[in-house]
């Protein structure tokens, strides 16, 4: 089986001449175009960012040695999929954390603003052993977490059931975000614009994407396999 044609597959996209040599390495369906090739490498990406947190919590040191590389990592993902959702052209990351946060616990089939409106900055995404997390509280955490104290002025408490409220959540999300791949030309649009570079010849991102979708199974269910959960 082979996956869903994309709304406006035949968008031209930068280096769409490296996205067809990423096809050929792969042997993946003539039939796919640059843009449709992109996307399955997005996909598996993050699935494979969320794998590696998978096995930084499965450590009996998990909490707390590696809970906040854990965190720091899955992050990344989320800032490759708001830069996604926001056609981030930049190597800077701008919206891409609070766009994609927020997209996560509030996924639409319709395009999401490209920025956030700082109204929803404090909107509680997350309740937690008695902590509550917003966007802007997650975002400071990834910052700290990525780059140390000296980025960020204040940090929340972090409690070591933080990251198993994001599975659930994340495979609606990129489940809404495939569908709406499908449905809507304003996401291809913008997926086609972000920029990002297929890492070096690594294929295994396309090929377990393309592997996955042959099997005919929801793309949430690549993330709602994952347990996060720790003591």
């Amino acid at each position: 089986m082979s996956p869903s044609r994309l709304a406006d597959p035949n968008i031209i996209i930068d280096n769409q001449d490296k996205w067809e040599h990423y096809k050929t390495l792969a042997q993946a369906n003539l039939i796919f175009t640059p843009l449709e090739i992109k996307a399955f490498y997005v996909i598996g990406l993050i699935d494979d960012i969320c794998q590696s947190v998978q096995c930084l919590l499965k450590c009996k040191d998990a909490w707390p040695e590696k809970y906040l590389p854990a965190y720091s990592l899955f992050a990344s993902s989320v800032d490759l999929l708001g830069r996604c959702l926001t056609a981030n052209q930049t190597t800077r990351g701008g919206e891409n954390l609070r766009v994609g946060f927020w997209y996560i616990f509030y996924p639409t089939l319709s395009p999401p603003p490209q920025r956030l409106d700082p109204s929803l900055y404090s909107v509680d995404l997350i309740t937690s052993q008695g902590n509550t997390y917003n966007v802007e509280d997650l975002r400071s955490l990834r910052n700290f977490t990525s780059h140390g104290q000296a980025t960020v002025n204040t940090l929340p408490s972090v409690d070591n059931k933080l990251l198993s409220h994001f599975p659930k959540a994340l495979g609606n999300a990129m489940e809404t975000y495939w569908s709406a791949l499908q449905d809507d030309r304003q996401y291809c649009s913008r997926l086609g614009g972000a920029l990002i570079e297929p890492y070096s010849n690594r294929v295994a991102p396309l090929l377990k994407t393309l592997k996955y979708f042959s099997s005919g199974l929801p793309v949430g269910d690549l993330f709602f396999r994952l347990e996060w959960d720790v003591n």
